[in-house]
């Protein structure tokens, strides 16, 4: 008499994707600080040069929703290159649920958004940056979901493309950048140029 297994349960399979997606960044934590060179560049270049005496509490959060923009986004090149190398088929096979692969992969780029924007913070506060514990919390808690959207859309993006990497590329860099320059998170819309009047007051 053979008995069949119950099916493990969406949850179960989302932790041990999460887990397995994890590993090589807790392995290498380099890679992490390694990507805040780009927006320690931006603070150290522009932050100086922005009128006010506030402008680190506006920038310091532009800059982090602009790390979170372009680690998220580009996150689906992992799942491309495993489905050139034949990884992905692999998973494919495995007993784990579909949504699943998804779901993980797309959680697990909270924790390196986490850890930049801590790091961030550490590195402003002394330069006059002042942190609002629950402001920020409940920041880091919407930034969080859109982090994982982000990265289901990227993964998704990735999935379509498949062998054609120079698309998934190509309208990753068409969506990004219109939506980094357009969100007004690197620059305030009081200080738009005056004669866009319509524009600042549809921003508002």
């Amino acid at each position: 008499m053979t008995t069949i297994a119950n099916p493990t349960s969406l949850v179960t399979d989302t932790i041990t994707v999460f887990v397995r997606e994890l590993r090589p960044v807790l392995r290498n934590p380099f890679s992490v600080i390694f990507t805040m060179v780009q927006p320690l560049f931006f603070l150290a270049l522009f932050a100086p040069l922005l009128p006010g005496d506030s402008t680190l509490q506006w920038f310091v959060p532009g800059i982090v929703v602009m790390s979170c923009l372009f680690g998220t986004s580009t996150t689906g090149s992992n799942l491309l290159y495993e489905i050139q190398t034949g990884s992905h088929e692999r998973m494919l096979v495995s007993p784990l649920r579909r949504p699943a692969l998804i779901i993980g992969r797309a959680l697990k780029e909270i924790v390196p958004m986490l850890a930049q924007t801590v790091l961030l913070i550490l590195v402003t506060v002394p330069f006059g940056f002042e942190l609002y514990p629950l402001g920020a919390l409940l920041g880091l808690l919407i930034l969080s979901v859109f982090c994982v959207g982000l990265g289901a859309l990227s993964y998704t993006l990735a999935l379509a493309s498949k062998n054609q990497e120079w698309m998934f590329w190509g309208v990753q860099q068409t969506l990004i950048f219109p939506l980094l320059l357009l969100a007004g998170m690197m620059l305030r819309s009081r200080v738009a140029p005056r004669g866009c009047g319509r524009c600042r007051s549809s921003i508002r």
